[in-house]
């Protein structure tokens, strides 16, 4: 280390000799002179500063040069502040205008382009009226043959409704099988019960048919499903119908244990009549073909949404040059026009009938669950074009008595939700 210090100061030295003399004085006097100058610079703030906290003090008014150039200083220094200042928020000013212009854009644009409802920001911006909606002259075909099939909806609601089974004839017939009257009583019973199951399952069938034609007529081309539900408001509002009677069905098949009872008895009677070479006039009328098929539909827990479901995707399956998307986004700008419409208060108000709440309910948590058996990944994933969460608080946000029944169906007769796609805050809302 010494050695190199000595070489350091001895290569200073020679450039020092070598250097002439005048070059040498002039670059030792530049440099002294800057010194000695910020030196001064420095000094003259100080006192600067110094002399107005006197003046202050004594209340003089005293102006110096170096005063003078201070406040000069500092004046243009405010000034040079203030012009960048106004740059950058002025440059902010229109960067935000032309960001504001550009959403006016956006949002316009996906209005009239139509899109799926979740590029939208706040949701699409359009009011299906459940209430008062009525056909145009384009929908009268398919309108009319759709209402023919929901006319009878409300009878076959009712009927469900007051079916009260033959549970204690069922009993008393299985606790004395050798009571010939007992039997009768009990057969004769059951009969009835099981023709009027027969005409829900057919009723199913033709609802089936129902939807098929209302598919057709809201995801036909060119227009998007949006314009569908803008342009056909009856026909959604059709299916809308068809959702709510299916759910209702659903809601009141589950919690009547009877109508498995009786049809389980009445398929053991027919049974046990044909091995004892018996035919009864019953048979006639639900054959063993028929008993099959409604065995199937009424093991289901929810035979209604079960076979709006299977509708659905026979009809993605025989459609080959309909693309999946555009029946799946039809469901899903449905489910979001509904959860809209309850989470909007503009949209609420608009509702003269009390029980139009519950009716928009239920046709979301419908188009949910068809949506979720058709999509090949279902409604629960990121990726799904509907707000599961959204929808699932606008629920909760309702009376439980009203919408338990609507949580549960979600719950158990969805397909994937417990996938590993599914987000634990869906599941944990669901819980």
């Amino acid at each position: 280390m010494r050695g190199n210090e000595n070489q350091r100061v001895a290569s200073q030295t020679t450039k020092k000799k070598h250097m002439p003399l005048n070059r040498w004085l002039k670059k030792r006097s530049v440099k002294w002179t800057d010194a000695h100058r910020e030196t001064e610079r420095k000094s003259e703030s100080r006192s600067f500063f110094k002399k107005k906290k006197n003046q202050s003090h004594c209340g003089t008014s005293v102006i110096t040069g170096a005063e003078i150039t201070w406040d000069l200083l500092t004046a243009a220094n405010a000034e040079r502040r203030r012009k960048v200042e106004e740059r950058r928020t002025g440059g902010r000013r229109q960067r935000t205008r032309q960001s504001n212009h550009r959403n006016k854009g956006g949002l316009m644009g996906n209005l009239l382009k139509v899109l799926a409802c979740t590029e939208l920001e706040h949701g699409p911006i359009v009011f299906l009226d459940f209430e008062h909606a009525q056909p145009t002259e384009a929908e009268t075909a398919v309108w009319n043959q759709v209402s023919a099939v929901l006319e009878e909806a409300h009878g076959i609601l009712a009927e469900l409704q007051s079916y009260n089974g033959a549970g204690q004839e069922i009993r008393e017939a299985i606790q004395n099988p050798g009571d010939l009257a007992l039997q009768e009583k009990a057969w004769n019973a059951v009969c009835p019960l099981v023709a009027k199951l027969k005409r829900f399952y057919e009723f199913s069938l033709r609802l089936e048919n129902a939807l098929r034609s209302l598919l057709e007529a809201l995801t036909s081309p060119p227009y998007a499903p949006m314009q569908h539900l803008e342009r056909e408001q009856a026909l959604a509002k059709q299916f809308a119908e068809i959702l709510h009677f299916t759910l209702s069905f659903d809601e009141l098949k589950m919690t009547n244990p009877a109508i498995q009872n009786d049809f389980s008895y009445y398929r053991r009677t027919i049974s046990r009549n044909r091995l004892n070479n018996q035919q009864l006039e019953a048979e006639n009328e639900v054959n063993n073909e028929m008993a099959n098929r409604m065995s199937l539909f009424y093991a289901e827990a929810t035979p209604m949404l079960k076979t709006l479901s299977n509708a659905t995707t026979k009809f993605v399956s025989e459609n080959k040059t309909l693309p999946i998307e555009d029946t799946t986004d039809c469901l899903s700008t449905m489910a979001c026009v509904c959860r809209v419409m309850l989470e909007t208060p503009e949209y609420r108000c608009r509702f003269t009938n009390t029980d139009t709440m519950l009716f928009c309910m239920r046709v979301m948590v419908g188009v949910i669950i068809l949506y979720d058996h058709v999509h090949p990944v279902g409604a629960f994933a990121k990726t799904s074009k509907i707000d599961m969460k959204g929808c699932i608080k606008v629920l909760k946000e309702q009376p439980s008595n009203s919408v338990e029944g609507l949580l549960n169906a979600l719950r158990y007769t969805t397909r994937h939700l417990n996938d590993d796609s599914t987000s634990k805050q869906i599941r944990a809302l669901l819980q």
